[in-house]
């Protein structure tokens, strides 16, 4: 009866306020986050999970797996769906960073037919990662086209974050106006956002111009730039 009510905690959510936080962990680095932002927030939680479990060996997923689905452009399926998605007018979106990218399973969710392109939405990406956040923020931010998107958050693995800073990227993004019942936040559709990032998910820019940047590579628009 105990496994029974965990197993339905995780899988579906009810939705208490107008905030969901959906996520994938594998090593449990998401996880911790995700749970961190709705300590702050109060939001609602859902894990993605897939319907075959990946290996828990670090290597096989990591060399292996990963790079099949990827190549493969696999869409792993995933056990539920949200069932009062609607109900939703802000949903995070968490996810490691594997090989650079979000994993695939990532593609299958924002991909539910049921969330209709997360249209309506406003989306918040967020992600962890062991040697940088690459194009992950950006992925979610094109994977979801119909949604509008507040800046994200990175950070290296659940260890290096911290209550603080967690707090201040809530509080910049205005979610904590949302929490706090001040509907005031300024989301942009992802045709408006003119972000620039660096690929290690810095801000570089909001200008939409890679004029004056330093060289390197950047990342606009799920697109990568070099500037030269």
């Amino acid at each position: 009866m105990i496994m029974m009510a965990l197993f339905l905690s995780a899988a579906h959510v009810s939705a208490k306020t107008n905030i969901l936080i959906a996520y994938f962990s594998w090593g449990g680095n998401t996880r911790a986050l995700a749970e961190e932002i709705q300590r702050q927030t109060g939001a609602d939680i859902f894990r993605i999970e897939p319907v075959v479990p990946y290996s828990t060996d670090y290597t096989t997923v990591a060399y292996t797996t990963s790079v099949e689905e990827r190549n493969s452009n696999a869409r792993p399926t995933i056990k539920d769906t949200i069932r009062n998605f609607d109900d939703y007018d802000y949903v995070f979106i968490g996810t490691p960073v594997w090989w650079m990218e979000d994993p695939m399973i990532i593609h299958t969710f924002m991909e539910t037919p049921e969330y209709n392109g997360f249209e309506g939405k406003t989306v918040i990406p967020f992600c962890t990662y062991y040697t940088g956040p690459y194009s992950a923020l950006t992925d979610i931010v094109t994977g979801t086209p119909r949604a509008s998107h507040l800046d994200g958050y990175s950070v290296r693995g659940s260890s290096q974050y911290n209550t603080t800073a967690i707090h201040d990227w809530l509080e910049r993004i205005g979610i904590l106006n949302v929490v706090a019942g001040i509907d005031d936040v300024k989301a942009t559709t992802s045709q408006q956002r003119k972000t620039v990032y660096t690929t290690d998910g810095r801000i570089a820019t909001r200008s939409g111009s890679l004029q004056g940047l330093a060289k390197g590579i950047y990342i606009m628009d799920g697109k990568k730039f070099i500037v030269k």
